[in-house]
């Protein structure tokens, strides 16, 4: 108890230290967290199977729920697939797990649950009055595929689809896309090309304009093949089916658009090029597409593949980091400027 005490109060400290700018504060409850969701007076963080409330205000705990089962109030997931994935922005939690959608309130209690007719779909998102989300076509050439769905999840239009990383019998592409979609404003922003191209649909799925610039992008170099390589060979998610996956295939370049956040009527998007304290580009656009400025943000890697959970809100970029030595996770707030 003493040396967890230490332990916050040098938090307290550092974030004193830090001025305005950064604040870090520690979030003790945290055992491995996932991604991270907000909504205006919420954090939501995924863990496994649980699901983490806190509040914007202090960022308090204010409720855990979620356990892995088939029950109601239970979840599945996919490690091929992913964990779970959370839709905040409507008045419930939508949560998409594998083989289901749920909903509960904003304080956790559970309202209803509507299982899937189409195998291996995740990561929904409210759409008007209808659902975007991602699902697996599983043939002999495999796809990812971004569809709109009806209130019972059955497909009702494709909206595009590019290649799945692993294709039976020809390997595993790392590298080659980073599929990134956002609904904001009742309009579907997506990024699934490697080239700086994201493109806006209204409600009804009409293209009301494409955002495009000519980015240089940056190139995957050797020793990095050889970093992810390794690293895939010990990871819990692919060590097990590490010689299934092989052989590997990586670009010469990285995509364009690593990741897309849109807030405060920003269009914030993550590349993958660095400046030389190793931190990451981020542009920010207004919602048409012009270049407000470029700026780079701290985004620490918890793996040579994956950032810690971060996620972009209001103006900050907020991400959970964890202190090996301490075993101890702190919610790292960064201004942007």
């Amino acid at each position: 108890m003493i040396k967890k005490m230490l332990v916050i109060l040098l938090m307290v400290l550092f974030t004193t230290l830090l001025g305005a700018k950064t604040k870090v504060i520690p979030l003790p409850d945290l055992m491995k967290p996932e991604v991270l969701f907000f909504d205006k007076a919420q954090m939501y963080v995924t863990e496994d199977t649980s699901i983490y409330i806190y509040s914007l205000k202090d960022f308090k705990l204010v409720k855990k729920f979620g356990k892995r089962g088939e029950g109601p109030k239970e979840f599945m997931i996919n490690p091929q697939i992913g964990g779970l994935t959370l839709d905040v922005q409507t008045e419930d939690i939508i949560v998409s797990s594998f083989g289901k959608v749920s909903w509960f309130t904003k304080d956790g209690t559970y309202k209803k649950e509507q299982k899937y007719p189409v195998p291996f779909t995740f990561s929904i998102q409210s759409f008007g009055k209808k659902f975007v989300g991602v699902s697996w076509n599983l043939g002999e050439e495999r796809w990812l595929v971004l569809n709109l769905y009806d209130d019972k999840f059955n497909v009702l239009k494709e909206i595009t689809r590019q290649p799945h990383p692993f294709q039976p019998g020809k390997g595993t592409y790392i590298l080659e896309n980073s599929p990134t979609t956002a609904i904001y404003d009742n309009k579907l922003f997506f990024a699934w090309e490697k080239d700086f191209i994201i493109k806006v649909l209204d409600l009804e799925l009409k293209e009301l304009y494409t955002i495009k610039f000519d980015e240089k992008k940056r190139k995957v170099t050797e020793e990095e093949k050889k970093e992810i390589t390794e690293f895939l060979k010990v990871w819990p998610v692919t060590r097990d089916v590490f010689e299934f996956l092989k052989p590997l295939h990586f670009p010469e370049y990285y995509p364009s658009i690593a990741g897309l956040v849109i807030t405060g009527n920003k269009i914030h998007v993550l590349t993958f090029k660095e400046n030389k304290a190793e931190d990451d580009e981020c542009i920010i656009l207004d919602l048409k597409g012009k270049l407000l400025k470029r700026i780079f943000l701290p985004l620490k890697m918890s793996t040579p593949i994956l950032p810690y959970p971060y996620m972009i809100h209001e103006g900050s970029l907020y991400q959970v980091v964890e202190d090996e030595e301490e075993e101890e996770w702190s919610i790292h707030i960064t201004e942007i400027k």
